[in-house]
Formats: C-alpha cells, structure tokens, sequence
C-alpha cells in the first residue's frame, strides 16, 4: 500500500494539489508520512503481534485443566427434542472431552 501511495504521489503534475490547500511540495510530505507508516507497521506493529500471540499461547497451554467430575443431575442436560442432526445427542459443536452427554463424558483426558 505505501508503494501506491509513493506511486501515486511521484505521478502527479508539479503544479497539482495533493491535499486539500497543499502545494507542489506536499508530495514529498506524503512521501515522507508513507514510509513513517510503513516502518511503523514493518517494525512496530508485526513484532509486537508476534510476541503478543506466543505470550497468549504459551498461557493459555499451560492452563488446561481437567473438566468437573460429571455429576447426573436431573436438571441439567434436558433434552426434550433431539439435536437435528448427527444422532441428536451432540450439539454441532459438541467435544467428547468437554461436553458431557446426558449419561457422562465420552472420552476420559489423559495429561
């Protein structure tokens, strides 16, 4: 996008207006805030990002924890109709290791 935006500014006539009340000069002033803006994203924005994603990463693997002991309560996990699709007893986004079926989780985790 800043090489546009370089583009854009080089190709115009010396007397042209570029912005609203500029003169001929402020193409290179276009020039200048596009690359303040691309070394802002290239060197400020991206690695910051980086460093933000392998933080949350790193914290959120070190958080898993077992689901709740499964517990048959009569209120919960009521299902007066079947899901309409698959067999009717998973949600769409159902995960064998989290979401406990009406007579218990599927599968047991193993850390």
């Amino acid at each position: 996008m800043a090489s546009a935006i370089k583009r854009l500014a080089l190709q115009a006539p010396a007397g042209a207006r570029l912005a609203s009340g500029a003169s001929a000069s402020a193409g290179k002033h276009a020039l200048a805030h596009a690359k303040m803006w691309e070394n802002i994203t290239l060197f400020g924005v991206i690695p910051v990002l980086a460093i933000a994603s392998y933080m949350t990463y790193e914290h959120e693997k070190s958080h898993h924890e077992p689901p709740p002991e499964f517990k048959p309560y009569e209120h919960m996990r009521i299902r007066k109709k079947n899901f309409p699709f698959g067999d009717g007893k998973r949600s769409f986004f159902h995960n064998p290791e989290r979401n406990a079926l009406p007579d218990g989780y599927e599968v047991e985790i193993h850390h």
